[in-house]
């Protein structure tokens, strides 16, 4: 029997005598006999080993037919998201670009200030109605500080929920603003889930947001809206952002945090490194940066932290799977990112349309506007294509967890940004999962 062996198998030794294997391609893991190993994926000694190279087989290492089967289908995958044809099912909006706080890591420096007029607003309600074909849409509520435009926001919500549409949202704030009667405006907005950036506890947090607000405290005032919104049974996803080679910072965060509201069930708690391409990108983390982000994830997963919208599994060839992969990042995905379907777009204050939130603000990214509709552009182009950016990437092992990685990255910065941070520590997240099974007695 002739096999092709896989190009997304990550090997590793587990001990002297054998060898540890995980499938990026189909989410396999599995222990080897290093003899067997070096026979079978070295030598092709397919005919010694028929049984365990069937099972090899069924689970994605090694596979029959084209040399190009895998990659084929993982094509094929990118092309159903980018070319189905549903209308606008999903829209990131921000009503405004305005900000209350003055991060140092914004990736939002230099984007142009203001918020949605009411002509602005109406067009973008009138635009999304026209091209939501299936009723059903989901907002996401980005900005600037989104909850400075309340007003904004209930205008499109109030349009779109009468025009019969189906419509879900989640918002991402910074939080501080957030009160009861915000937390009446999440009802009536059908707000589904709340991302609430921290950076870091107390005097550290007040100097990194830096709150044009005169407030005298805005930690305690962070913790009290977080509460809030946790009591009102809104899923509430708390990222705690830190700089990557700080992890008793972003370890004592969490853990605060964890104390405070562990027990809320609609709370997931996360920590994640700051993207800072002036500094160094998410692939050039060392060895030390690597293990932060591993014990970062780690901490979360084991405190019993999940979120089902990082567990995607389109690409699996077996019939179980563990929520871990998604936690740990080495679970496979269909494509960059989302946001490549031809149908999906991200809009700003003055009503253009982008394909990714990073590039709102900033006019020459745009492809079309609210009042004209999209424009297959070369920025559009560049986005929504089945085609990968960088063909090297094909070969890589990690390629079906990050499809070519970042496009905003590697647009915006160069190709070394636009990798995940998995690339540097693949070795070690598969070593944490095989070790989580093994607690699980699933090897």
């Amino acid at each position: 029997m002739k096999y092709n062996i896989s190009k997304y198998i990550v090997a590793q030794p587990l001990s002297d005598s054998e060898m540890l294997l995980y499938s990026t391609f189909s989410t396999s893991i599995l222990t080897l006999e290093k003899d067997v190993y070096v026979e079978i994926f070295k030598e092709e000694k397919y005919d010694e080993y028929v049984d365990i190279c069937l099972e090899l087989a069924e689970m994605g290492f090694l596979f029959e037919g084209k040399k190009t089967a895998q990659s084929d289908e993982l094509t094929q995958t990118r092309r159903e998201i980018v070319n189905a044809d549903h209308g606008i099912t999903f829209c990131l909006i921000a009503p405004t670009m305005e900000c209350n706080a003055r991060c140092y890591y914004c990736f939002e420096h230099g984007a142009e200030q203001g918020k949605m007029t009411r002509e602005i607003a109406n067009a973008t309600a009138d635009f999304l109605i026209k091209n939501c074909k299936e009723k059903e849409l989901s907002i996401s509520w980005f900005g600037g500080e989104p909850l400075m435009a309340t007003d904004v926001i209930s205008y499109i919500t109030n349009k779109v929920i009468e025009s019969g549409i189906k419509l879900d949202s989640t918002v991402t704030t910074n939080g501080i603003l957030i009160s009861p009667e915000t937390i009446k405006h999440f009802g009536e907005w059908k707000v589904e889930r709340v991302t609430i950036s921290v950076d870091g506890l107390y005097e550290s947090y007040n100097k990194i947001k830096r709150y044009v607000l005169p407030i005298d405290n805005p930690f305690e005032r962070i913790v009290e809206n977080i509460k809030l919104c946790l009591e009102s049974g809104i899923n509430t996803h708390l990222r705690i952002n830190y700089k990557s080679s700080e992890y008793d910072v972003v370890h004592e965060a969490m853990n605060y945090f964890h104390r405070e509201f562990g027990e809320y069930p609609n709370l997931y708690l996360y920590g994640a490194p700051l993207d800072m391409p002036a500094e160094k990108g998410y692939s050039e983390f060392d060895s030390i940066e690597g293990d932060i982000y591993i014990k970062v994830l780690s901490d979360s997963f084991k405190w019993g932290y999940e979120d089902d919208e990082i567990n995607y599994r389109e690409l699996s060839v077996t019939s179980d799977y563990d929520k871990a992969l998604g936690e740990l990042m080495l679970s496979p995905f269909p494509a960059s990112c989302l946001m490549v379907n031809k149908n999906r777009f991200v809009i700003d204050h003055k009503g253009l349309l982008y394909k990714c939130q990073k590039h709102l603000g900033k006019s020459k990214f745009n492809c079309g506007d609210v009042f004209n509709g999209p424009v297959e552009n070369e920025i559009f182009n560049y986005y929504s294509t089945e085609e990968i950016a960088d063909e090297d990437c094909m070969d890589c092992r990690i390629f079906p967890i990050c499809q070519s990685g970042c496009k905003a990255n590697r647009l915006l910065y160069g190709k070394k940004h636009a990798c995940p941070p998995t690339v540097s520590v693949i070795e070690k997240l598969v070593m944490e999962y095989y070790e989580h099974l093994l607690s699980k007695e699933e090897i």
